[in-house]
């Protein structure tokens, strides 16, 4: 129930809905954004915040992978987190919970109780754009669910890709390189699709 790299690993724009409990079991892990950078070795962890964007660096050890876990954590008591993000936040968790939903506008203004427009409005006011959050959210859950499988499970990247939300492998492929900077490969272990 971890990821498993074999070769240096560069994961950009990644963000969670709740807090991550990023866990190394073996190689290195950097954590960093635009003001902090935490490193953690073997046997080190770290709780990145709810809704948070960072990088991952991930650097196996001299003839040894690199293995970490990735565990998301409930925290019910911090249901605004002052980032001014209350809508964008509030969806996203929606949409990692659900992320086969057909999430449009007007799903949003359904569960907003407001009309289509208004609910683009709330996000755009907090710098986000709906269809680059479910793009976003359907990535981090797919990274979530490669993360928890134990190896046996024979998930490969049509599985992952369907069960995060994603109308094809090329699409979860597309939205990995676009989104995170790698290709899904890297951390699923499987080869990739026939280009």
């Amino acid at each position: 129930m971890a990821l498993v790299s074999h070769s240096p690993m560069h994961l950009l724009g990644l963000r969670f809905p709740l807090r991550l409990r990023v866990t190394v079991r073996q190689g290195f892990v950097t954590l960093h954004n635009d003001i902090a950078v935490k490193k953690l070795g073997s046997g080190d962890s770290f709780v990145v915040p709810a809704f948070l964007r960072f990088a991952c660096d991930v650097m196996p050890g001299r003839g040894k992978p690199a293995v970490f876990s990735l565990a998301l954590e409930q925290d019910d008591t911090d249901k605004h987190d002052g980032s001014g993000k209350r809508w964008s936040r509030a969806l996203a968790r929606h949409i990692f919970h659900a992320p086969q939903g057909q999430w449009t506008a007007s799903r949003l203004a359904a569960l907003w109780q407001v009309t289509p427009h208004k609910a683009r409005a709330r996000l755009f006011a907090e710098g986000e754009a709906l269809l680059s959050l479910v793009r976003e959210q359907r990535l981090a859950h797919a990274l979530h669910t490669a993360a928890q499988a134990d190896g046996s499970d024979g998930r490969g990247l049509a599985e992952v890709a369907a069960g995060s939300g994603f109308a094809s492998v090329p699409a979860f492929c597309d939205a990995c390189t676009d989104v995170a900077g790698v290709r899904p490969t890297l951390f699923l272990g499987g080869p990739g699709p026939a280009a």
